[in-house]
């Protein structure tokens, strides 16, 4: 029989309205545990549900209840000062930081430092001395609310607590080493709001050529290139003709493109990729032959232009990669620009059997692996990206006389272990 003794509030999910006693009741699940807890009115059941973890504080949660999100950072607090009171307020250290360390970063990193300093605005008035980890629980739990109550679209604060750390960081180095950094793993968890959609970005193999196969000719051109290249979706856009050598059969990957954040129109082209180091791709038949048809007789430039001859434009990449997804029944399952990059790594593990081959084709760096590959590339790349070329081609259909091999290729086990 159904329980009429609570009525559910439409407007607010997971609380419900006591007919009987006029009370709230709150209810937040976390890792499938179910927590919940009554009030005495709305406001502090809805601020309870929003702050409420049970790996922070039951005091601070219990202080936002009781005194309101709105006036948390106005509260005096009677702790110990943080390092030595040298007269400075965080509105000072950001102009010193900004002047001293974020001007001399890559354009693209400054540019999102200054897109996320409203984030910071409320420590402005704050001396240095009196920033400390209880204060950043309220910080965080007002973002959090303001982004709750507004139906903003963010997930969590994690990229702009990580800007904030290093900013700390930084004062703490340059001016007062008795100062210690406040943010906290927990203030990452204050600020988480709802869970990061699940984005499968590995296609299968048959789904990749399913892919291209919906791409007009040139726009395959690039998608291929960019799974050959096991790339980011700016280092194939931004890729130079003179970095292509179709005598050695390399492709140094070094420039990258990068688009205005809000137009998403080409902005400049950066001299370094990602991890700040220059990787080389070895060239396949199948690089070559589209390089070859994209360069023709040029000998500078972009290797992909519009039909103008500009560089190409995120969006319309975006809208060719979605629109291809679509017709070949692949979205949303699939969706943006990097899965050609997942594609790539996980397809060469499948067919190789390697994971160094896997990471000696995506370049990535991670202290869990050794690098086995140096300034050129290595033997991995160079065999891995024919494999998976083979590989591929049978599976299309397109080189039947290799039948064989590839069967062999796909019956390599994956390893058990990352070794």
């Amino acid at each position: 029989m159904k329980d009429h003794r609570y009525k559910k509030l439409t407007q607010y999910k997971g609380i419900k309205k006591d007919l009987l006693n006029g009370r709230y009741l709150a209810i937040k699940y976390i890792d499938n545990k179910e927590y919940s807890k009554k009030f005495d009115n709305l406001r502090d059941a809805i601020t309870w549900q929003a702050n409420f973890h049970p790996s922070i504080p039951e005091t601070v949660v219990k202080n936002i209840c009781k005194e309101g999100i709105l006036e948390q950072l106005a509260i005096k607090r009677t702790t110990r000062k943080n390092g030595e009171d040298l007269g400075y307020y965080f509105r000072d250290v950001w102009e010193l930081y900004k002047e001293l360390h974020i001007n001399a970063l890559e354009k693209s990193t400054r540019n999102t430092y200054m897109a996320v300093v409203d984030f910071f605005r409320p420590l402005f008035d704050y001396k240095m001395v009196d920033i400390n980890a209880t204060l950043l629980d309220d910080f965080m739990a007002r973002h959090r609310e303001d982004v709750i109550k507004n139906h903003k679209r963010r997930h969590n604060f994690d990229s702009v607590l990580k800007y904030l750390k290093a900013i700390f960081n930084w004062y703490r180095e340059n001016y007062d080493s008795f100062f210690i950094n406040p943010v906290l793993k927990r203030h990452r968890t204050i600020g988480q709001i709802k869970p990061l959609p699940h984005r499968n970005k590995k296609m299968r193999p048959e789904e990749v050529l399913a892919f291209f196969k919906e791409l007009p000719q040139e726009w395959r051109d690039f998608a291929e290139t960019q799974f050959y290249m096991a790339g980011r979706v700016g280092e194939v856009a931004g890729l130079q003709v003179e970095s292509v050598n179709f005598k050695e059969r390399i492709i140094t990957v070094k420039n990258v493109a990068v688009w205005a954040r809000s137009t998403k129109k080409f902005d400049y082209l950066k001299s370094m990729p990602k991890n700040g180091k220059i990787r080389f791709v070895s060239m396949n038949d199948r690089l070559f032959e589209i390089l070859q048809r994209s360069i023709g007789k040029r000998t500078s430039g972009f290797v992909f232009r519009d039909e103008q001859g500009e560089p190409l434009v995120y969006r319309r990449i975006q809208y060719q990669f979605n629109h291809a997804l679509k017709k070949a029944g692949l979205f949303p399952e699939y969706s943006a620009t990097h899965i050609m990059r997942h594609s790539m790594g996980t397809i060469t593990r499948k067919v190789t059997g390697s994971l160094d081959a896997a990471q000696a084709v995506t370049g990535h760096k991670d202290i869990k692996m050794v690098q086995h590959y140096a300034a050129m590339p290595s033997e991995a790349n160079r065999k891995a990206v024919n494999d998976v070329e083979r590989f591929m081609a049978t599976l299309s259909g397109e080189n039947p006389q290799d039948e064989n091999n590839v069967r062999r290729l796909t019956l390599v086990p994956s390893p058990s272990s990352d070794q």
